[in-house]
């Protein structure tokens, strides 16, 4: 894809409106950018953007698989927490067992998420 130039449309603590030029690839992947780069201390005006209701649902669903991915990098330090902590071998791998599992489930719902995301 080549990237392109998007006028995101955004509304400021206090409502005032105004557009700020972020390139990207996509529509979807310029406004997740702003709302990083603004990190969230302003809203990226949606209704003004015009998305399709396809659009609206991925970038919902982009923004729910980045919200599980922290969810996943929490669970990874918390492993290595555990495997780098003095306890004894067998409490280690006592206390793994649930990361275990949520990494799993975190898995794989990232994959169903990035599945609907792309269809």
């Amino acid at each position: 894809m080549s990237s392109k130039i998007y006028s995101i449309p955004i509304v400021d603590d206090e409502g005032f409106k105004f557009t700020l030029d972020q390139p990207a690839d996509s529509l979807i992947a310029a406004v997740l950018l702003m709302h990083r780069w603004l990190n969230c201390q302003h809203a990226v005006d949606i209704e003004m953007l015009q998305l399709t209701e396809r659009d609206k649902k991925k970038l919902s669903l982009q923004k729910e698989k980045e919200l599980t991915e922290q969810k996943l990098q929490a669970i990874y330090k918390t492993q290595y927490a555990i495997t780098d902590s003095p306890w004894p071998n067998h409490v280690c791998i006592q206390k793994m067992k649930p990361l275990k599992e949520q990494e799993r489930q975190l898995k794989a719902k990232i994959s169903e998420l990035e599945a609907e995301i792309w269809s």
